[in-house]
């Protein structure tokens, strides 16, 4: 029997005895996740905290990013090439190149597709989120003062303010950053529909990369707020993205 692939992914505080599924958060690692599971690929998951991240990736021999952040996660290892690769996107097309007989994530011709996608849907949905979950996954997800201190230096630079500060103060511009990430789904729900009436996904039929980074982004949200919290509540009653993972829950 072959060994299967090894997906490193974030850990998070209170989790050790729970399932795999119900253990992962990070809306990076859920796409990988979410793929290696639609392809039916065997894998196993080695748990790292935010500071272990890179004195791992430089074990394993994985080149930095061009980024404030080196070295990231979701990574996979695949024994079957004995090959190390890095980010979703890289590893959704190592996959489909790797394992050409089972479901393609990104369709010959797509990839620009795909990362046009990410860029002016996934991103903009990503940003009408992260404020709000931020100081949670700090809260959630920093195993230890090490990681506390590293979350904390990275996300301030890319804001430029207190980490407390993020989140939006006013009860006004809470309901603002709602109603934005409403309008967001909204906007992606109408993209769907372009497949058809009944259509749920990008991919129309079946899932593809852009799925799982739209599932990604929401289980995070649903992870990290919990079905009581106000985004969690806007994905569970919305049209489309209600049903978009119910359908993408096959795969968790």
């Amino acid at each position: 029997m072959s060994e299967p692939i090894t997906l490193y992914d974030i850990s998070r505080k209170g989790f050790e005895q729970a399932s795999e599924s119900e253990k992962c958060w990070s809306m990076n690692t859920w796409k990988t996740r979410y793929a290696l599971n639609l392809k039916g690929l065997k894998f196993k998951t080695k748990w790292l905290s935010f500071a272990a991240i890179e004195p791992k990736m430089k074990e394993l021999g994985v080149a930095p990013h061009a980024t404030t952040i080196k070295y990231t996660v979701p990574t996979i290892y695949d024994p079957k090439t004995k090959k190390v690769v890095t980010e979703s996107f890289a590893i959704a097309k190592y996959l489909d190149e790797t394992y050409p007989d089972t479901p393609r994530l990104v369709a010959p011709g797509t990839a620009v597709l795909h990362r046009t996608f990410l860029m002016r849907v996934v991103g903009p949905l990503l940003e009408a989120t992260f404020p709000i979950i931020c100081f949670p996954i700090y809260e959630q997800c920093c195993m230890d003062e090490a990681d506390e201190k590293l979350f904390r230096t990275t996300r301030e630079e890319w804001e430029g303010m207190k980490l407390e500060d993020i989140a939006p103060k006013t009860e006004e511009a809470l309901d603002e950053a709602y109603k934005t990430f409403e309008r967001q789904l909204d906007g992606v729900a109408k993209l769907v529909a372009v497949g058809g009436a009944h259509s749920v996904f990008i991919g129309v039929d079946v899932p593809c990369q852009s799925d799982t980074a739209l599932a990604a982004t929401l289980t995070c949200v649903l992870r990290i707020c919990g079905k009581e919290g106000e985004l969690s509540k806007i994905i569970l009653r919305h049209e489309w993205a209600s049903k978009f993972m119910r359908a993408m829950s096959e795969w968790e």
